[in-house]
């Protein structure tokens, strides 16, 4: 999808986007060193102002630089795919989770009513966000932040628990989009049981590197799917066949669409498969929840 011939994998085009974002850094740079200047000779009422610029032009210069660098790291695993030094071909946001050094991360993309999208690290992660889903309770469903063990379970009663189950001893998250127009969450899983200043740091710096490439409102659309032209979405899970089952579940059940989603949630977490999963055998008439 990257390019519309060689998929997300073209290796000149995430070239190019790490080029730019590392321009785009290069930039803030330079004006935040004139504001660092202007600091020090400038009269002193316009200092506090000189101050400020400095400190945003060096925020963004921040997240530029993250951006750039999660980016290449992806372009290192796809030209190790390319020269044969791996068997599949890399996923982005399994690169993107080695490069920060947060090994289970969940990118969750909402429209209303519900989920609209997911996209997963590892195991872990896909598990955790599935029960996030059969639970209708968890971290990418609420306000950003960090949750160590000993709140799991009393912030998410029923999430809490199996998550603990699966090693997930604690959470971070953080806001997809901007402050005024939020598109998701990015979540880490941790089996560590208190997250520790630098992985919420560096959840914050993936986020916003996301933010400014994956989620940026200029972002090409491709003419087929109508998706962002970024690799992330090239592992994108839509959730289409979960509402094609909850409608199918309506007609044989004779029930709300609420309850035929309850249905699907209670089958998955007894038979402990994923939501998608179960939604898929709906689909393809191999299960009826009877």
């Amino acid at each position: 999808m990257w390019d519309g011939t060689d998929g997300r994998y073209d290796q000149s085009a995430l070239r190019r986007l790490v080029e730019a974002e590392r321009g785009r850094a290069d930039r803030a740079a330079g004006v935040a060193r004139r504001h660092e200047i202007l600091m020090e000779t400038a009269v002193e009422t316009m200092r506090p102002f000189h101050r400020r610029m400095a400190r945003l032009h060096r925020a963004t210069e921040g997240r530029h630089r993250a951006a750039a660098d999660l980016h290449a790291g992806y372009v290192d695993a796809v030209k190790n795919w390319a020269a044969g030094r791996a068997d599949v071909p890399p996923a982005f946001l399994a690169a993107v989770a080695e490069n920060a050094g947060v090994r289970s991360l969940a990118v969750t993309l909402f429209s209303s009513p519900g989920t609209a999208a997911v996209v997963v690290s590892d195991p872990v992660a896909a598990r955790a966000n599935d029960l996030e889903c059969v639970f209708g309770e968890g971290p990418s469903r609420e306000m950003p932040g960090v949750c160590a063990e000993r709140e799991l379970s009393s912030r998410w009663p029923r999430f809490g628990p199996a998550a603990r189950e699966i090693g997930v001893r604690a959470v971070v998250s953080a806001r997809l989009g901007l402050r005024e127009a939020p598109l998701g969450t990015l979540t880490a899983y941790r089996p560590e049981p208190e997250p520790d200043a630098e992985i919420a740091r560096s959840t914050e710096l993936v986020a916003d590197a996301l933010t400014a490439t994956a989620l940026h409102p200029s972002t090409r659309l491709d003419a087929e799917d109508g998706l962002p032209v970024h690799p992330l979405f090239g592992d994108l899970d839509l959730e289409v066949v979960v509402h094609q089952a909850t409608g199918m579940v309506m007609a044989t059940h004779d029930c709300t669409a609420p309850d035929a989603l309850a249905l699907i949630h209670a089958r998955a977490y007894a038979q402990d498969e994923s939501v998608i999963e179960v939604a898929r055998t709906i689909v393809n008439r191999t299960s009826t929840l009877s």
